[in-house]
């Protein structure tokens, strides 16, 4: 097997990647994506870029907090529950009611 067949993969990436650092005017966006030039639209753009961007960790942190709170909620249970009864001034333990 030639070095060349082995390694074409990474040869293919290589181009890829050089063209696209080389000419970056051939890889512009659609028209409709060029057409809005009016700083509306470029903040309509900006502001869209920047929700969908937090949007993904605000989704997996409020997972993470949720599980560790429900986590915490629950061992503060089962402390409870294996906690003996207090007892009460006079020796005595305290009735449930």
């Amino acid at each position: 097997m030639s070095v060349l067949r082995r390694h074409a993969g990474l040869l293919v990436v290589g181009v890829v990647a050089a063209g696209t650092l080389l000419l970056p005017g051939v890889g512009e966006a659609c028209s409709q994506c060029l057409s809005g030039r009016s700083d509306e639209t470029k903040l309509a753009y900006i502001l869209t870029t920047v929700f969908l961007s937090i949007l993904p960790p605000a989704i997996v942190g409020g997972a993470v907090w949720w599980l560790v709170r429900r986590v915490r909620l629950q061992e503060r249970a089962r402390e409870a529950a294996s906690r003996p009864p207090r007892e009460a001034v006079g020796g005595r333990t305290a009735r449930a009611s």
